[in-house]
């Protein structure tokens, strides 16, 4: 990706974009469907022959080794220092890390970090990513930042970044109409022609809608194409960090000079003439109305903490409060983020996710300065092999946060459990399983890079060659169940110990987690069928990726109205 472009020029701030055309000029074009889709959800040119190659080389070895441990397993006592450490291995990641925390916990609680408000308050921009949401989405989520509580003396605005003119079935807008002609307030239009370079090294046309929601001033980005969520982040990223470097005249990077001025009147019309933080959410996401507070006291217990992770949650208000789908996932959401995050938090400080529903990032060189973006915004090409491809497609999330700690060895990253987001979740199983593709295949890419950075402390080392082994091997875990000779006593009751102190753990978690009887109550249902049902779903998951493994397609969670697009 291309970083470099002419200086900003002088007189930035007095410069005007009225020569920017204010009627979109329409095109047609015909595209075959296989093309139709490729350039919906914007897939890279690939090798398909090649990956596919990949995958079945890989399938080969995967099956290879899970077939032979399950044969192994018949004869435990024959190999029993060969298994002995590979059945011990999660269940004794898992005790080390609730243990970690079982002890860490009180001593940070004790020794806490006190924020230090700087005396001149800190100006935020709320970043909001969207592709095919509805009305009711879009509305739940900015409502959720209009109500944003304590913040009323900080400057802030809202950027929106449309990826595309799409709509998802049953919708009778895209969600590009929906915001500029039902959600915007007072919009005024402009087209910005060739605004900006993306992640893929064509030139963007953009539609450009400012207004206000709520008395919070809005900018929305709609693109002319699909280009993906990563290549909107990457823009706004690279643009505020440009925009606090303006006086020093940098280069504009990947935005052409005359929309890096369209972008900077508006902030400094919202009397921003700095950004210190960006607040990143997704569209089917809201907020707690104390979240930003929260996610701000955490960032400012010191200038190296560069970014913080929320607590995500399922959105109670979007499925039914006793579902089957929102109490699964409402409690398999808050059992993962008290355990490898939450011990990441509390010993190391360097938290290896930062979840696009609910982050907030420093704007400052380590975390959207050039260099970091140029890697995390590298587009796959027909040579990358499988699993680098994956990488670039499939985990934004911790992509660009293993990148940055990897980089910047004394930055700090943290998570805050009281800055709640709620997340709308799957409603029907393919739909779930598409997701949990893109969460599988995604972190198993990036912990391998955390086990073979020269930055990673050991204690992560391990526990990201303990996560990928395990993944590796979770196919004759789960079936050596059924054909394995039995443990000897003293093994058996070991195994069976650690195990259930887990199990432990996750059931405690509702005395940490919920706010009210009700919350209680749907958690430890939902963490009885975690326990019941997890491994299933597990090894339903992990067969799901193994063959979807060379599809990079968003998949089933944001399907487009192809009928729709083929229109526009």
């Amino acid at each position: 990706m291309e970083l470099s472009r002419p200086a900003i020029p002088s007189g930035i701030i007095a410069t005007s974009h009225k020569s920017i055309p204010t009627k979109l000029g329409k095109r047609n074009f015909s595209l075959s469907s296989r093309g139709l889709r490729k350039a919906i959800e914007h897939l890279p040119s690939i090798n398909a022959r090649r990956l596919r190659l990949e995958k079945y080389v890989f399938l080969s070895i995967f099956f290879s080794v899970n077939f032979t441990l399950i044969y192994m397993s018949m004869y435990i006592s024959k190999f029993y220092w060969i298994l002995l450490p590979i059945y011990f291995l999660r269940p004794l990641i898992d005790f080390v890390e609730i243990l970690t925390i079982v002890i860490a916990y009180p001593i940070r609680r004790a020794n806490p970090r006190q924020p230090k408000v700087p005396e001149t308050l800190e100006n935020l921009v709320y970043l909001l990513p969207c592709y095919n949401e509805t009305y009711a989405e879009l509305m739940n989520s900015l409502n959720s930042l209009a109500e944003q509580k304590h913040l009323d003396a900080h400057s802030k605005a809202i950027i929106i970044v449309c990826d595309g003119r799409c709509k998802g079935k049953g919708m009778t807008k895209t969600t590009a109409e929906h915001l500029t002609q039902d959600v915007i307030e007072r919009p005024s239009r402009t087209l910005a022609r060739e605004a900006y370079t993306s992640w893929d090294g064509s030139e963007m046309n953009v539609e450009v809608v400012q207004g206000e929601f709520r008395g919070l001033p809005v900018f929305c980005i709609i693109k002319a194409e699909n280009r993906g969520k990563r290549d909107g982040i990457i823009l706004v990223r690279s643009f505020l960090h440009k925009f606090n470097q303006r006086n020093t005249k940098p280069s504009t990077g990947i935005l052409s000079p005359g929309f890096f001025v369209q972008l900077s009147d508006f902030l400094i019309k919202a009397s921003m003439p700095s950004v210190e933080y960006v607040v990143g959410m997704d569209a089917d996401t809201r907020l707690d109305a104390e979240c930003v507070l929260n996610l701000m006291q955490t960032v400012r217990e010191g200038e190296q903490v560069v970014g913080v992770s929320g607590y995500v949650l399922a959105d109670f208000t979007t499925s039914k409060p006793y579902s089957i789908p929102y109490l699964y996932q409402n409690a398999e959401y808050a059992i993962g983020q008290h355990r490898r995050r939450l011990r990441q938090d509390l010993t190391s400080r360097k938290v290896t996710c930062l979840p696009g529903c609910c982050q907030l990032l420093r704007v400052i060189e380590s975390t959207c300065g050039d260099e970091i973006l140029r890697q995390f915004g590298y587009y796959p090409k027909e040579k990358d092999g499988l699993f680098r491809t994956i990488r670039s497609m499939m985990s934004e999330d911790r992509d660009h946060v293993c990148l940055v700690l990897r980089e910047n060895a004394d930055v700090e990253v943290r998570q805050c459990l009281t800055a709640r987001a709620f997340t709308s979740v799957p409603q029907s199983f393919p739909v779930f399983l598409s997701q949990r593709r893109r969460w599988t295949l995604g972190p198993i890419t990036s912990d391998v890079l955390l086990a073979i950075r020269k930055t990673t402390g050991w204690v992560e080392r391990l526990a990201a060659i303990a996560s990928t082994f395990d993944w590796i091997v979770t196919l004759s875990m789960f079936l050596s169940r059924w054909f394995r000779e039995d443990f000897d006593p003293q093994t058996g009751m070991m195994f069976f110990a650690l195990v259930t102190f887990r199990d432990i753990w996750n059931l405690s978690i509702v005395l940490m987690s919920p706010r009210s009887l009700k919350e209680a109550i749907q958690y430890v249902i939902g963490a009885i069928m975690c326990n019941a049902f997890g491994p299933y779903v597990g090894m339903t998951v992990v067969l799901y990726s193994l063959y979807h493994l060379d599809d990079f397609r968003w998949g089933k969670t944001r399907i487009v109205s192809e009928d729709d697009s083929k229109r526009k």
